[in-house]
């Protein structure tokens, strides 16, 4: 759940060849509880379903100022120029009436795609089909932070930005089995700025993470006790590979 990295399946399987001694990663074998599972599915589910009214009221508010023209197309982000040299609206409606009465009667109003989506036919309802890059998908001129959504993927749906699996780094695990930053520089992949980074932030969250539980529960709770075990454990093989760093 924290400090999340992930390894392409080609660079594990090059890892393994090499020789590996540790863990390294977690495959599609992980599966969490399902008692956990369907928590962490509600969970997603209604934090995608609030980030969605955010993106709605954004997109609505920026309409309605109308500060940016959607006239650009999204891949050659050539503008389109409207043809005052065309005959008006309403001579077009006095000669093809029927068409265009149709063709408004048909159109999508929408406030949150841009008119480059809604060419397929989409409205503001279709939203969630855009989840996987919905910055793509919303009107030009509002710029959102999908990235900081908190939404939790399962392992065992992980993918790269083609959609292609990846596995979830165990470097947590495998440093706390063997505490080693230099095996976890080789064997794990990261550079050692990372390496300290990585090691150091899991090692905060433990802590915040067994202070907060010693708040809540007695200090006899096997949960408590759990907690605070692992967080000293860890923080002795923190401290053995970084002697010189301060709390």
């Amino acid at each position: 759940m924290f400090g999340r990295i992930t390894m392409p399946m080609a660079t594990y399987k090059r890892k393994k060849r090499q020789g590996i001694h540790s863990k390294v990663v977690f495959g599609k074998s992980l599966h969490m509880p399902p008692a956990f599972a369907k928590v962490l599915e509600r969970h997603n589910k209604d934090a995608w379903k609030v980030f969605r009214c955010y993106v709605h009221t954004v997109c609505d508010y920026a309409a309605r100022s109308n500060t940016v023209k959607q006239n650009v197309l999204p891949l050659s982000k050539v503008a389109i120029q409207p043809n005052h040299h065309s005959p008006s609206l309403s001579e077009n409606a006095t000669r093809k009436s029927n068409v265009l009465k149709t063709l408004q009667a048909s159109a999508n109003q929408s406030t949150t795609l841009s008119p480059f989506v809604m060419t397929s036919g989409h409205s503001d309802k279709d939203l969630p089909m855009f989840d996987a890059d919905i910055l793509q998908a919303i009107r030009q001129g509002v710029h959102i932070e999908q990235t900081k959504i908190p939404t939790l993927i399962p392992p065992s749906e992980l993918t790269d930005t083609r959609g292609k699996p990846v596995y979830l780094n165990a470097y947590v695990y495998d440093f706390f089995k063997h505490g080693s930053k230099t095996v976890i520089r080789k064997e794990n992949g990261l550079d050692s700025g990372d390496v300290f980074d990585k090691l150091k932030d899991f090692k905060l969250v433990i802590a915040a993470i067994s202070v907060a539980l010693e708040e809540l529960g007695p200090k006899s709770d096997n949960v408590v006790r759990a907690f605070r075990q692992l967080g000293n454990e860890y923080s002795k093989k923190f401290k053995l590979q970084y002697p010189s760093y301060r709390d």
